[in-house]
């Protein structure tokens, strides 16, 4: 394992030294978790074309109206705490750089098509020539085998062939994706991922033996809703919206004031009766009327317009509070502002300020786990392209200043100014 001087050794993966190949979400945010833990991880991007993520939204200088490369909100939040380096991969001596990298690191992350590294010859059987041990954790849209595994894709794509998108919407003539802004493909996989990584270290620490992860997108949205994919496709199911047969009433209510909703869900007969004892002004909201669970369910039409006319008299948060001390599931429908103003978030330390950033994006969220003895921390700012290239040369892999002026000029590597 590489001893890394550039993190605290109290660090839980301070040991660790990662290349991070990762663009958008997936790969980045992976080794972005790992970061926060302590591992000493180095993003490498393209001088010619970095990850698109640093263009996501479009914010530019007031000045020249060009794109700041740096100053993305998303960029900044799953590249914090790397250092960058910019070099070439399709130029023969950036190529030969990335593998000196590879021979004093551990694990190397990308989620390019599967191919690509192949292609630019530096793939699982090119590492292990340079590095018999080394850890390759491939992020891929589709996974290594079969018929699509060279297709590439994003999140909105993965929602429909993963099958979330058959039991997301409110009916089968109108399923829906997750959208651009969330990405849930990418989300959930940058999560699962460190963990397939950490099991591949062990092994590797253990039999001194090399592993490639590969992690398929696609096939990680269907395992987390496999068992509801195979029920929907019993029943001949599509999506349904809020509703469940076992729990009616189950939706979002409008209340009082402008955009306030509720969300609630009735579990059993007692609870329907406390839900009315609650908001019943009309007597057609009754518990006699409903009292069964298959009653509900064959009146959720008709209960939904009721209730939906009983709700708009309540201030949302009241209603609540009421709900949830009544035993019954519900909970306030939060605008993003309301979510970074939660106290419960607060108190948990999610929302973590990065001093020293000037620009939309200096609250970040904080980390996927909380650890009692080596916690995660914040303690750099996302890389401007290639800011740390020159450092790396020289004192990671010792390169002379003449050979790193030769590098710069030849074009296989990039340096932001100092």
């Amino acid at each position: 394992m590489m001893a890394t001087a550039t993190r605290a050794a109290s660090k839980a993966l301070s040991h660790l030294r990662v290349l991070d190949l990762g663009i958008i979400t997936a790969g980045a945010a992976a080794s972005q978790i790992m970061g926060d833990l302590g591992a000493d991880v180095i993003k490498i991007e393209s001088p010619s074309r970095p990850d698109p993520f640093r263009r996501w939204t479009q914010v530019a200088s007031p000045a020249s109206g060009q794109t700041d490369l740096n100053a993305s909100p998303p960029f900044q939040t799953v590249n914090r705490n790397k250092r960058g380096m910019a070099l070439d991969l399709k130029h023969p001596d950036g190529r030969r750089v990335f593998l000196d990298l590879v021979v004093k690191s551990d694990i190397v992350v990308e989620n390019f098509r599967c191919g690509v590294l192949d292609r630019l010859s530096v793939g699982f059987a090119d590492l292990k020539r340079v590095k018999p041990d080394i850890i390759l954790a491939s992020l891929t849209s589709q996974g290594s085998a079969g018929p699509e595994a060279g297709y590439s894709s994003y999140g909105s794509t993965l929602d429909a062939l993963g099958g979330l998108m058959s039991l997301n919407g409110y009916g089968p003539e109108t399923p829906r994706w997750s959208g651009t802004n969330v990405n849930y493909p990418d989300q959930v996989v940058s999560l699962i991922a460190p963990g397939a990584i950490l099991a591949a270290v062990r092994h590797r620490d253990q039999t001194g033996e090399p592993v490639h992860v590969d992690l398929s997108q696609r096939e990680v949205v269907t395992f987390l809703l496999g068992e509801y994919v195979v029920d929907a496709a019993a029943a001949r199911r599509g999506p349904q919206g809020n509703r469940n047969a076992d729990f009616a009433p189950q939706g979002v209510y409008a209340c009082a004031g402008k955009e306030q909703w509720i969300a609630l869900s009735i579990g059993d007969d007692a609870q329907w009766v406390r839900l009315c004892d609650i908001v019943a002004r009309d007597p057609a909201i009754s518990a006699e009327r409903f009292a069964t669970a298959q009653e509900r369910h064959a009146n959720a039409d008709a209960i939904d317009a009721l209730l939906g006319d009983a709700l708009r008299e309540w201030d949302r948060d009241r209603l609540a509070a009421r709900l949830v001390e009544a035993g019954i599931a519900a909970s306030p429908v939060f605008a993003s502002p309301e979510v970074l103003k939660d106290p419960q978030l607060a108190a948990l330390g999610f929302f973590q300020s990065v001093e020293h950033m000037s620009f939309a994006g200096r609250r970040q969220r904080g980390f996927n786990a909380r650890l009692s003895k080596t916690p995660a921390t914040i303690h750099s700012l996302a890389p401007r392209l290639g800011e740390k290239s020159r450092e790396i040369l020289t004192d990671m892999l010792g390169y002379s200043d003449e050979k790193i002026a030769e590098l710069l000029t030849s074009g296989a590597v990039f340096a932001d100014r100092d």
